[in-house]
């Protein structure tokens, strides 16, 4: 009988979530801490004190380390020489994806977060609620709204061209409030700001160039140009393809973030990433990418810039920085 050899192929590189912050002091300092209290404990006979760090330990850092390991033990990604893999058996709830995901690196377009998707969908949707879409919905492009749900088409054009510069409470704060303090910082006059913040709101031109031209007469450091560069990446989606096919359950997001919990699911989304081919009929969601340890996180996107370097990352350069580690 033949012996056939199974050989390793060391051209894949896994990765899976870390169990263990990447500041230890997080996990080993509570513990010491504990260790002190019951030492003091059983040297003084007290049972409480013997008990009570136990308790606590097992609440943090005893629950995070556990939920880290359940995503370690059951969340992995492959990359492999010409394509991602991610397999996820705990995936969030309102993401309704395969187990097992997978995207050619040839056919990635687009990196962005979760919340962009999100948020961009949300905004679209309460535009459109006099046309009642079922919250199930996942298909948002013009040919299917206007089809299925009677959306007229000079409707969605107008949002495609404004591309959220009719800005949500949500997506305006960061923009105001940076605005806000740059006026400060420099005595920007109140008809200025006023003027700045209308066509903000108001006007689809509103680009770094009108704000460059309005500044002109004040002297703004360089770097807080730079922070409103980002604030202002956020909220600037010319590029809304790649967004109106999703796999999330906008219905069930919205559920879970009223819920008494909602933080909690709105800090899911901000970790979450989304790898996306030009239309969006192509999607990997990885739901737990912050879950990876930094150095992880740095590989991940490294070999996503060498391997398709035409990839558009549709995030603020701060945010891009983070994940490159610089």
């Amino acid at each position: 009988m033949d012996i056939v050899w199974f050989k390793h192929d060391r051209t894949v590189e896994t990765l899976r979530p870390a169990v263990l912050p990447d500041d230890r002091r997080l996990f080993l300092y509570p513990i010491a801490v504990g260790l002190v209290i019951m030492a003091t404990g059983f040297c003084l006979d007290n049972r409480i004190m013997l008990v009570l760090p136990l308790i606590v330990l097992a609440v943090f850092p005893g629950l995070p380390v556990f939920f880290h390991l359940i995503y370690h033990l059951f969340i992995k990604i492959e990359l492999l020489p010409d394509r991602l893999v991610v397999t996820d058996w705990v995936s969030d709830g309102f993401v309704r994806c395969d187990r097992h995901q997978e995207i050619f690196f040839s056919e990635m377009y687009y990196v962005t977060y979760l919340s962009k998707e999100i948020n961009l969908l949300l905004n679209l949707r309460n535009r459109l609620k006099a046309f009642k879409i079922p919250g199930r919905e996942t298909d948002y492009t013009k040919a299917n709204l206007v089809s299925r749900h009677g959306v007229p088409e000079a409707l969605f054009e107008r949002f495609e061209r404004s591309s959220q510069k009719a800005l949500t409470d949500l997506t305006a704060t960061g923009v105001l409030m940076r605005l806000d303090e740059i006026c400060d910082k420099y005595d920007v006059s109140r008809e200025t700001r006023n003027r700045i913040k209308k066509a903000l709101t108001n006007d689809s031109n509103f680009n770094f160039e009108y704000l460059e031209a309005v500044f002109a007469g004040y002297s703004i450091d360089s770097q807080d140009l730079d922070s409103l560069i980002d604030e202002l990446t956020r909220i600037n989606a010319d590029t809304v393809a790649p967004f109106l096919r999703t796999n999330v359950n906008l219905a069930r997001y919205q559920r879970a973030e009223n819920q008494r919990h909602g933080a909690h699911v709105t800090a899911r989304i901000d970790n979450g990433l989304v790898l996306s081919n030009e239309d969006g009929t192509k999607k990997v969601y990885f739901t737990h990418f912050h879950d990876l340890s930094n150095r992880d996180l740095h590989r991940f996107i490294e070999v996503v810039r060498s391997r398709q370097p035409r990839a558009e990352f549709l995030m603020t350069q701060r945010e891009l920085r983070r994940l490159l580690g610089r």
